[in-house]
């Protein structure tokens, strides 16, 4: 059946994690630099990354490293006490701060913007099926500056389900009105991702870089290497 509509995965997929808590981290610093006791701008920056993915671990936070409910507040405890401060923020500061500024501070995945560009100007109807808060999933897709292009934005917290759940990738379906064997789900992990999508009877592909895969998942599984790629997949 033909594609009428490609959803998107957002972290790894639309935006490099990474890349993106690398930007927050020289944001934070600087922002902050009056109540720092700084002792090597460069370390300072270096010590402030690993802190964030260590908490963070790509989005995927790993429970002994959560101290609080959120990866913000997580993030916010930890930096409090392993930074050197002469004024140290609050923990609710640090919190909030990264609730307004991590999703300002996404960096796009490569051929991202070209890509949905391409999409929208072909008439694909566009949306992102992603885990998380909402209001941080519409504060990413600010910060990368493709809010503009998506009928409709579906988060796990919007939903109340998440990937790998079929039901959210049938509701998204539903929502934007496309059936999902005429639908496309492009993202980085192979079973939240392709697995969950495919099991719901959409078509896939995986972006490789950011999860292992076994020897069966990768002889199996439609795999991209770079997102324009997806393009091929549409004809």
């Amino acid at each position: 059946m033909t594609i009428q509509a490609v959803l998107f995965d957002l972290d790894n997929t639309l935006t490099h994690r990474d890349q993106s808590v690398q930007a927050f981290s020289r944001h934070l610093l600087k922002s902050f630099t009056s109540q720092l006791n700084h002792q090597n701008d460069a370390e300072d920056a270096l010590k402030t990354i690993d802190i964030i993915r260590r908490i963070d671990n790509g989005g995927y936070p790993k429970k002994e490293y959560l101290t609080h409910p959120s990866i913000a507040a997580s993030v916010a405890h930890a930096l409090i006490q392993e930074l050197k401060w002469d004024v140290p923020p609050s923990l609710a500061t640090l919190t909030e701060f990264w609730f307004e500024q991590f999703g300002l501070s996404a960096v796009a995945m490569p051929g991202a913007g070209s890509l949905l560009k391409q999409l929208k100007q072909r008439d694909y109807k566009l949306a992102v099926i992603s885990n998380g808060g909402h209001a941080t999933r519409l504060k990413i897709l600010e910060g990368l500056g493709f809010r503009h292009y998506f009928d409709d934005v579906f988060s796990s917290e919007s939903v109340g389900i998440a990937k790998p759940k079929a039901e959210i990738f049938l509701h998204s379906c539903a929502q934007i009105k496309t059936v999902p064997q005429q639908s496309l789900y492009v993202g980085d992990h192979p079973i939240n991702d392709y697995q969950g999508a495919t099991q719901a009877g959409l078509q896939a592909l995986l972006l490789n870089g950011f999860h292992p895969m076994n020897q069966t998942q990768a002889e199996n599984l439609k795999v991209i290497q770079h997102l324009d790629e997806v393009m091929h997949y549409l004809d």
